[in-house]
């Protein structure tokens, strides 16, 4: 399996991490209407560099909080705990594909891991062997396809490259889960549109372009709403599916 973006590039992206008080995230919404509080239960978040997530739900939902994560963003993950009052997560700086446990979980869940790899069946299949019976796995991914996927090629190439963009629908998806023991309870693009590049420094025809992206988001939300899951412009693709 090939890892489309270099541990060095992960290391490098949370050098200069900051941690903050969590007061909502993405996907808060969804968060609230499949899951219930909980300290009895235990949640893993795969790609945990950070913590917003996982500070989030332990927060929210009482949960016991796991991570696992290779890269040098853990201490980040660490940090956001103590700025948010909360007692240290139990973290696993490991690789998921070669990390041997025992351990199963009431949630797994991931937000932006899965699609920096080229065998999307394999990693969900991983992710799937980490839930216990009976309970619940989401993912989420950025949707870089359809019409999002031109606005990259046009100025984010390079960002593409990281991103396996062949996932980034719902059909494939659901062939992915063919054979698990899962049921999905969910499974939609999220949100109207947004746009954003991991480009720190545009040329000029860049900079035009993406405010040309921007000013048709923004009339685009302003027209139809922000909460419209659509498969043309939708930033985001989000999976909630319960073991059986």
């Amino acid at each position: 399996m090939k890892n489309l973006v270099e541990q060095e590039e992960w290391d490098s992206f949370f050098a200069d991490f900051q941690p903050k008080v969590v007061t909502k995230v993405k996907f808060a919404d969804l968060f609230s209407k499949f899951l219930k509080p909980d300290p009895r239960k235990r949640m893993l978040e795969i790609g945990c560099s950070g913590g917003k997530f996982l500070c989030y739900l332990a927060k929210t939902f009482q949960f016991q909080p796991y991570g696992l994560d290779f890269s040098r963003g853990l201490e980040g993950t660490r940090a956001t705990f103590r700025v948010n009052g909360l007692a240290e997560p139990i973290l696993f700086e490991q690789d998921l594909f070669t990390w041997q446990t025992e351990e199963r979980f009431d949630l797994v869940c991931s937000f932006g891991f899965v699609e920096h790899f080229d065998d999307f069946p394999a990693v969900l299949r991983r992710h799937a062997d980490l839930v216990a019976p009976g309970g619940m796995l989401i993912f989420s991914m950025p949707h870089f396809a359809h019409l999002q996927y031109v606005f990259h090629w046009l100025i984010d190439r390079e960002n593409l490259r990281r991103h396996n963009t062949k996932i980034m629908n719902l059909a494939a998806i659901r062939r992915a889960f063919s054979g698990l023991p899962f049921t999905i309870q969910y499974l939609s693009y999220y949100h109207t549109f947004y746009f954003r590049t991991s480009k720190t420094e545009l040329k000029l025809w860049e900079k035009i372009v993406e405010q040309l992206i921007r000013r048709g988001g923004r009339r685009l939300r302003k027209t139809i709403g922000q909460n419209r899951p659509n498969f043309l412009v939708s930033p985001e693709i989000i999976c909630v599916a319960s073991r059986d």
